[in-house]
Parts: C-alpha cells; structure tokens; sequence
C-alpha cells in the first residue's frame, strides 16, 4: 500500500477522533455551566451579577447547540417526530403556566427555555446526552473538592495565607442588601464559620453540590471509583451540614443492603430480619440528626421555612402565587425569626410558586425514574431519585440549570444511559 493510500486511510479515523475529542470538550462546558449557575459566590457578586447569569445562558446555548451538531446518529423519521411532539408537548404545558402567573415572567421565561434546550439536548444527543453531561460534572466536582480542601485546610484552618481582599455578595437577608465577604484572588472565599465552603455561598450549597456529585458516583456509575468517592465524601464532611450526614447516612445504608442481597443474606429469615433492623437503625441514626439539628436556630429556621411555604402552596394550590414570590412565603413565618427571613426548601418554594402545575415538572421525572427503574431493576437510578428529592426538600436551587439537567435525565432514562 502506497503513502498516499495509508493517508487516505487514516485520515477519517483522525477526522473521527478529532470530533470525538471536542464533544467530550462541550461536554466539560456545559458542565462547568451548570456547576457555575448552581449557587456560587460568582453570581452573587456585585461585580458580576449584572452579567455573568446571562452570560452563562448564551453559553449553554451556544455549547448545546454546537454539542447537537456534532452528534453522529441521525434519527429516523418516527424518532424525529416524536421528539419533536415531546418538546412541543412539554412547550405547550410550561407557555399555559407563562400566561397564569403574575410576577417575574422574566424568571421562569428563563427556567422553561432552558429546560426546553436540556430536553432536545437530551433526545437528539444520541450518544448519551444528559448522562455524559453528568459524568462530566461529577469529574468537575471531584476537582472542586480536591482543591477546596487544600485550599481549606491552608486558608480557613491554617490560615497560612492571608485573603486579598473583599468582594460583595447578595446571598443575605434582603433587607441588608449587598454584604462583605473575604476572598483569596476570587477563587476561593472565606468559609462559614469553620465549614468549608469552597467557591459557594455557604455550607448548605456546598454540600449540595458534593452531595449531587457523590450520589452520580455511587449510584449511577455501572463501576463506582473508591478514589472519587472518598475525596467527594470528605469534601462533604468538612462542610459540616445535615445535608451532608444524612446523605452520607443514606449512601451507607443503601451499600449494606445492596452487599447482604447480593450475598443472598437478604433472602433468608436472618436476613430479614437483618433488613429490618438495619433499617429502624437507619430511622433512628436520622431522626437523631433531625432531632439535634432542630434544637438549633438554623433547625427551627428549617421546620419554620416548610410549614410557612406549605401554607402559602394552600393559598394557590393550582397554578401558585408567581415565580420567585417569597414574600407570598414569607407573611407565614413566625415572627420570632424575622432576623432571617431567607428560604431553604426548594421543593415547597416550587409549590408556592407555582402550585401542582410547576411541582409537576420536578416531581413526574422522580416518579418516572423510579417506576422505570423498579420495572428494570436498576435500583441506583430508584435510589438516586428519592434522595434527590430529599435534598430537593431542604435545599434551595428550583430554577438551577443543574436541577433541570437531573430532571431530564430521570425523565428520559432508560438502563442503556446507566
């Protein structure tokens, strides 16, 4: 065979590399958006807020669009149209909300088109789509918590190195408006107290995003690794949250099951009655840990926040009280805690906001995945989905593009994208 020959040959297995590559690169991307948006000091500072947010739009779209195209497969004619009826269903019931609500249109104008982009995403990227966006992020996460624990340790426990300045966030009361916040370059800020924080705007966030990370890792991975699960369950430790323990918690106890059932210890009276007992083990240790977490003024806050927001869900149950309301949720919080009139659970904002109606957006995937997963015996997906509704119940990130990126995901799950 001839040069000539060889580099005809070779050149489109090059060509297909090359593609390859810089998938896996918007990949990464939009990953890094995602991971941006989520509750980050970055956008809540003075300097950028004014643009960094619809920086991080024209990014994903751009990164969406670019990723779309060089997608390999092309759909038939039933796949087109059928996706095409999907988007065009899920546009259809996200406009009649658009017209129903009353205040910051421009809010959830922004939550249904992005939502909209992460579904044709996810069914015309046929290489895996939502799933490899994912892994992405999960990698990025595990880089996160690396560098914020060293980071951590030197500057917040050590204090080995000095911050360089200030900048100015707005994740505060809304009554003081813009508050200081201490910064080394602006990559890493002071932690709360002495939780670690890293480049978010405070514990709860950070564990959140550890959280998330950990439980694609454990539950999601056909292989998980012991390395990345380590390093993101000691970043989620030293963020010293209940968030943190009671996911830790539930990883542990869903690994002893999964260990005693494939040892068929599960199938035998002992292991029954072993279930049993490792489950009211389990009710207990989270009890104990609600229960310590409750006497203090961030837990009273907590149980304060849920039953004000259900209240506020009652007066609206339909269509909610607008987008972004919070002063729909906050004329039911007691009075003693008018020092901090803030929110946390995501899940209850969701139905004030926007009752049934929008709380079905989130809450049908959850179902979906695990219907599906319990048909396909794929307990990691079951289990991903319960917990991502319990951190969705005490953390606050409803409009966050990760939020829409999981609930495409579980929405359109099937085994072969796990």
């Amino acid at each position: 065979m001839d040069t000539a020959t060889v580099n005809m040959a070779s050149s489109p297995a090059k060509s297909g590399k090359t593609v390859c590559v810089f998938r896996q690169i918007l990949d990464y991307a939009i990953a890094a958006v995602m991971l941006v948006h989520c509750n980050t000091v970055w956008v809540t500072l003075a300097s950028l807020r004014g643009w960094l947010p619809q920086t991080l739009q024209w990014l994903l779209l751009i990164f969406v669009v670019m990723r779309c195209l060089l997608t390999v497969h092309r759909p038939t004619k039933r796949e087109l149209w059928k996706s095409i009826a999907t988007v065009g269903g899920m546009a259809a019931y996200l406009a009649i909300l658009y017209f129903v609500i009353k205040t910051n249109k421009d809010v959830y104008f922004a939550f249904a088109w992005v939502l909209l982009l992460l579904t044709v995403y996810c069914l015309f990227c046929y290489e895996g789509g939502a799933w490899q966006v994912l892994l992405k992020y999960r990698t990025l996460l595990c880089g996160v918590a690396v560098y914020s624990l060293v980071m951590w340790l030197f500057c917040s426990v050590l204090k080995a190195f000095p911050p360089s300045g200030e900048e100015w966030t707005s994740w505060t009361d809304a009554s003081i408006g813009y508050a200081p916040i201490q910064s080394w370059a602006g990559i890493y800020f002071a932690p709360q107290g002495i939780r670690n924080t890293s480049i978010f705007t405070e514990g709860p966030m950070a564990a959140l995003q550890y959280s998330l990370a950990l439980l694609i890792e454990a539950f999601l991975v056909e292989k998980p690794k012991i390395p990345v699960l380590a390093i993101l369950a000691v970043a989620l430790c030293t963020t010293m949250t209940t968030t943190g323990y009671l996911v830790l918690l539930y990883i542990a106890l869903c690994y002893l099951l999964k260990w005693l059932y494939r040892r068929g210890w599960l199938q035998t009276r002992a292991g029954k009655i072993s279930l049993i007992s490792i489950t009211v083990v389990g009710v207990i240790a989270a009890a104990v840990i609600l229960a310590r977490k409750l006497d203090t003024v961030s837990g009273s806050i907590r149980f304060d926040d849920m039953q004000a927001g259900w209240r506020a869900f009652l007066d609206a149950p339909i269509f909610g009280n607008g987008c972004n309301n919070l002063p729909a949720i906050q004329q039911y919080m007691s009075e003693w805690r008018r020092f901090n009139i803030g929110y946390s659970s995501g899940l209850l904002w969701v139905l004030s906001d926007g009752g049934l109606w929008l709380g079905a957006v989130y809450l049908c995937p959850v179902v979906m995945a695990v219907v599906q997963g319990i048909r396909r015996r794929a307990p990691g997906v079951v289990a991903f989905a319960l917990c991502l509704v319990g951190i969705f119940l005490i953390s606050v990130f409803q409009y966050s593009y990760l939020l829409s990126l999981l609930s495409v995901f579980l929405l359109f799950w099937r085994p072969k994208a796990a």
